[in-house]
């Protein structure tokens, strides 16, 4: 069966025809879900998508050629596509991903494969297409969806070279109409799977957060800013800012993805929402489709009242960021609370968590100082002994360290080696003589020392 894209109606012009507009339907559990794919996989998985009609009760293998891979996504033509291409489909019958979604009995994890086979030809110079099989698990999150799901046109994502930036863009993309979305850099990165591939932030912020910034900025219909919330001197968390991208080109896309999802999902206006969203109607990112999903899950008089309380604090003054994205979040609560009030909690929860950090700091500092004295007296006592017993030893060291540009002949041996550099030459003259005694203890010491400053440094120790 060939691929059939939807047509946005509308007016033909009659030099050219209306673009196709092709789109990718997920779950927002599949969206949120802990995967990673190279650049290759997220292609075919694409493309794939793109072939399921919002219809279709049952999936089907999906051909995919060659030639519309290439077409689609701009990439040169030459013998190594097709390789790539079939290398990406291989990794992706291979590829599992965890997802979480809720149940009558409560929130359930799945774990599955993505795709339930793929078949290719054997001889790259024959291949003109492969064929991917879904997984039957992944039903729910790809077929028949009706609501809590992403939907966006393909033509968004054709252009980028990351598939990072990819996942990025439909993470944002959910969130476009609140305009604002928070994720701790550990969630985030366990979303995108990448905490082995950058487990310093500042790799992680350059490569993943910054490429992509510059790709959805270039090449998409949103773009983003960001703010870092830290605890300490380390980065906890990531504020995104979610904005239209008013220089992405529309010349071959007249129609806004927000027409497209009304086209795709057509909704009745009625009076309490054309009067609600009169009431909301100067905030950003407002949009009658925001007020009609709110009148599915409240009352009228419930959102009345949240709209109204947002708009008496600006009244009064409050410079809310975010109207929208604030109205979102107390869109779900049962009590109404003020705003300002909000902001003091925040405060003085962003200040015990401070507290406790740096109360953890402390703590973890005193028991590396105990764990370094203790070593260190432990040595000393055994090496003491050693000294007192073995003459032969005794004898050897002393003669090692009265060489030694730090000796003063002032003094004895016995006060010498309690000194500085002088001690540190003992130490080391006696542990070179008898290893066996001290290999053990040190290596113990050492992976305590390193697991106590890796925690220390998680919690902003910049030592």
């Amino acid at each position: 069966m060939s691929e059939q894209p939807e047509q946005i109606p509308g007016e033909e012009s009659k030099k050219e025809k209306p673009r196709l507009i092709r789109l990718i339907r997920k779950s927002n559990d599949l969206v949120e879900g802990k995967y990673r794919f190279d650049i290759w996989e997220m292609r075919v998985f694409t493309k794939t998508l793109t072939m399921i009609h919002k219809d279709d009760e049952d999936f089907r293998p999906y051909r995919i050629y060659l030639k519309d891979i290439i077409s689609d996504f701009g990439l040169e033509q030459n013998k190594q596509s097709y390789k790539f291409l079939k290398e990406g489909a291989e990794k992706l019958a291979r590829r599992e991903i965890r997802a979480i979604a809720p149940t009558p009995e409560g929130e359930m994890e799945l774990l599955t494969h993505i795709a339930a086979g793929v078949k290719s030809f054997t001889n790259n110079s024959s291949g003109k297409y492969i064929e991917v099989s879904f997984h039957p698990e992944m039903k729910p999150h790809l077929l028949q969806l009706q609501s809590q799901f992403l939907m966006y046109d393909i033509k968004n994502i054709l252009r980028l070279q990351s598939s990072f930036s990819i996942r990025i863009y439909e993470l944002l993309k959910q969130y476009e109409r609140i305009g604002k979305r928070k994720f701790t850099i550990d969630e985030l990165k366990e979303i995108l799977d990448v905490a082995d591939k950058y487990p310093l932030y500042a790799n992680f912020k350059q490569r993943v957060i910054i490429k992509a910034q510059e790709d959805l900025a270039d090449f998409t219909d949103i773009q983003f800013t960001f703010e870092e919330e830290k605890v300490g001197k380390a980065v906890y968390a990531i504020i995104f800012y979610i904005d239209r991208n008013r220089d992405f080109t529309e010349e071959q896309h007249p129609i806004s993805v927000d027409t497209v999802i009304q086209l795709a999902s057509p909704v009745q206006d009625t009076s309490e929402a054309v009067e609600l969203f009169g009431l909301v109607k100067d905030f950003k990112g407002a949009n009658i489709q925001t007020i009609h999903d709110w009148l599915k899950q409240f009352s009228p008089e419930h959102v009345r009242q949240r709209i109204m309380l947002v708009k008496n604090q600006i009244a009064l003054g409050s410079k809310l960021r975010n109207p929208m994205g604030y109205l979102q979040k107390i869109m779900t609560q049962v009590n109404l609370f003020d705003p300002i009030e909000e902001v003091k909690l925040e405060k003085k929860q962003g200040d015990e968590l401070r507290l406790r950090t740096q109360q953890s700091i402390t703590s973890l500092e005193a028991e590396l100082e105990k764990l370094q004295v203790d070593h260190y007296t432990t040595q000393s006592e055994i090496i003491d002994k050693l000294l007192l017993e073995d003459e032969l030893l005794r004898n050897e060291v002393y003669s090692y360290i009265q060489n030694s540009n730090f000796y003063d002949r002032r003094y004895t041996p016995e006060q010498n080696r309690k000194k500085g550099m002088i001690q540190g030459m003992v130490f080391g003259k006696v542990k070179q003589n008898k290893p066996a005694l001290f290999e053990e203890m040190d290596k113990q010491f050492e992976n305590q020392e390193k697991n106590l400053k890796a925690q220390l440094r998680a919690l902003g120790w910049d030592r």
